[in-house]
């Protein structure tokens, strides 16, 4: 599911690489990431992306807690719903990215 990306740049010879530290940044920062990264304007499409993915957590979280209304169930839902939230915003923000390079030209090497 975490896949690395390498990519090369045609003229200069720089290499960029996504890996699994960026992965952790990128779900940690969510469009902070994408900033950093120097793809400010894809960061305004990762936004309402981030805000998409709490909303669905946290409605997820209460369409559990009410259906089963077990509490072992809560208690594992409420830990693994952030997980899974953060999970999903990193692989958003990896792709965003990802997408940024290709379209600057950048070469995608394995």
């Amino acid at each position: 599911m975490l896949r690395t990306y390498q990519f090369d740049h045609p003229t200069t010879n720089e290499s960029r690489l996504l890996d699994g530290w960026s992965y952790l940044w990128a779900s940690l920062f969510g469009p902070f990431y994408v900033v950093v990264r120097g793809f400010p304007v894809h960061a305004l499409a990762m936004i309402p992306i981030s805000a998409a993915i709490a909303v669905t957590a946290f409605v997820g979280f209460g369409f559990v807690d009410w259906i089963l209304g077990s509490q072992l169930i809560t208690m594992i839902a409420l830990f693994a719903t952030p997980i899974l939230a953060l999970a999903a915003q990193g692989v958003a923000a990896i792709e965003i990215v990802r997408v940024g390079y290709r379209r600057r030209g950048w070469r995608e090497g394995y």
